[in-house]
């Protein structure tokens, strides 16, 4: 079993890491539109992201489904770079971030981003508009990185206390609203079923993460799911989900999941995911039954409520199976419907 710390949202990338890969959904044209060219040459960057109005739920729905295929063919121009770089973290209070703390060094050319404090601003606040405040308590941390375009756009991680997590988003990749709002739905989905309220979090594992024996131990002692973040209660949204879509297929997953070669990894998962294509909704969602719930989460919030039978549409309709997650959908979805132009 991989001990996946992180879960985020890739963009364009060919592999599948422990990071999620971007198959989701853009959203119709926005008002979110750059002073300047994004790209490491930009000597300014400051998109315009404001309400758009009120328009109804259907509409607002049917343009969200719209475009969900189309997501992985808009890119931003510029060279990726070989590895990230964490800008600038703040501490969440509530609705605000505050106390900033740049980090250092960083290339020359990622300066301008790290100072463009109304652009992290921006990120952060269509996240704290779109998510209802009361189902966002756990987020302590925002840090905003960049790797360039089109790889990573955002993260969560736990912090050093792993009842609390960091919510982290990619300055550059950020500004193409469609795929934000998207990974930041998707990212949520993480929260909403990998916080304490759902996962008992075991420091054992959480202190020695290289540890196999203690994960293994602590795995075996746990009559639900197990994943690095703890042990799932019974009455979770992850527990329950892997109970009833996973256990034909996890013995098997759990054998390609071992794999330490990250090609031959791609290789199997993608084909884990042609012979089973009709279970999962995105060719990500076989990563990890955690990405899946995820994934199933952002479809859940993004497309009209599925009529179909195939097992990819029942995971959709897990959701509609809770009243308190129909009130959230209409909660997040008034919220976002705000940011949502018509055609």
């Amino acid at each position: 079993m991989s001990k996946k710390v992180v879960f985020g949202i890739l963009l364009g990338a060919a592999g599948l890491t422990l990071a999620c890969l971007c198959t989701s959904v853009n959203i119709v044209p926005l008002r979110w539109t750059p002073t300047a060219v994004a790209s490491l040459a930009a000597d300014t960057w400051a998109p315009n992201l404001e309400p758009a109005g009120t328009m109804g739920a259907s509409l607002c729905v049917e343009n969200l489904t719209k475009i969900l295929h189309d997501s992985e063919t808009i890119y931003l121009p510029g060279a990726e770079l070989e590895t990230d770089f964490t800008l600038v973290t703040y501490s969440v209070s509530g609705d605000a971030i505050t106390d900033p703390v740049n980090v250092n060094p960083i290339p020359p050319k990622l300066k301008d981003y790290q100072d463009d404090t109304a652009a992290q601003q921006k990120l952060w606040d269509f996240f704290a508009d779109v998510i209802p405040a009361d189902q966002r308590t756990e987020v302590t941390q925002f840090a905003v990185f960049t790797d360039g375009p089109n790889n990573s756009l955002g993260a969560v991680e736990q912090t050093d206390d792993p009842r609390y997590w960091k919510l982290e988003m990619d300055i550059q990749d950020g500004q193409k609203f469609p795929a934000l709002s998207s990974t930041l739905v998707h990212e949520f989905g993480h929260l909403l079923t990998l916080n304490e309220s759902q996962v008992t979090p075991d420091m054992q594992v959480f202190n020695h993460p290289n540890d196999q024996g203690i994960y293994d131990s602590a795995a075996a002692n746990c009559s639900t799911y197990f994943m690095f973040e703890g042990c799932s209660r019974p009455d979770s949204y992850i527990n329950r989900f892997f109970q009833r879509f996973w256990p034909s297929l996890f013995a098997e997953w759990q054998q390609i999941d071992s794999e330490t070669d990250p090609d031959l990894l791609d290789q199997k998962l993608e084909k884990l995911y042609e012979q089973h294509h009709d279970e999962f909704l995105s060719n990500y969602a076989v990563t990890s039954p955690e990405e899946d719930v995820a994934e199933t989460f952002m479809y859940f919030i993004f497309t009209p409520r599925p009529a179909g039978t195939m097992i990819a549409d029942q995971k959709v309709l897990f959701f509609y199976g809770y009243p308190a997650m129909v009130r959230l959908r209409e909660q997040i979805l008034s919220h976002l419907c705000l940011f949502v132009e018509k055609p």
